[in-house]
């Protein structure tokens, strides 16, 4: 009696996916062993790739043929990941993030826009819309050298 008591309040509780994967169980203590054993390694693998990301955020760097846009694209992409994974970061750190990440050649521009600009205030469309400025300004003195 206490076991179909059980079973029944797991039944009622599970999404339809869940179901399908315990239905077929005699007893509530394999049911709950069963979402147990799924759930512990759903958390460990969300643990292990928020690590992955968390740390592939920190040794983000543009490359040195790469456009913004495609940066942009690339760190957007792992933000939006984290995000999903509940890791969030302000909006001055990813700020920040990007002007680390850029190469040498845009040292300049991140000085000046350091000295310039509120990045407090900024927003990240602003800051993406500078580099892109500058950037077609660099592929013009390019264009000119050769």
């Amino acid at each position: 009696m206490l076991n179909s008591k059980a079973r029944n309040a797991l039944m009622c509780a599970l999404s339809e996916e869940e179901y399908t994967k315990v239905h077929s169980f005699r007893s509530a203590k394999q049911m709950w062993d069963t979402l147990a054993l799924t759930y512990k390694g759903f958390l460990e693998v969300k643990r292990n790739k928020l690590s992955l990301l968390a740390r592939k955020y920190e040794l983000f760097e543009m490359e040195e043929s790469e456009s913004i846009q495609t940066m942009f694209g690339r760190f957007q992409t792992i933000v939006n990941e984290l995000s999903f994974l509940g890791r969030t970061y302000d909006n001055f750190d990813h700020i920040d993030k990007l002007l680390r990440s850029l190469p040498r050649k845009w040292r300049p521009q991140v000085t000046a826009l350091r000295a310039s600009k509120n990045l407090e205030k900024l927003s990240l469309e602003e800051l993406i819309g500078l580099l892109k400025v500058h950037e077609l300004k660099l592929q013009q003195d390019d264009a000119r050298r050769k």
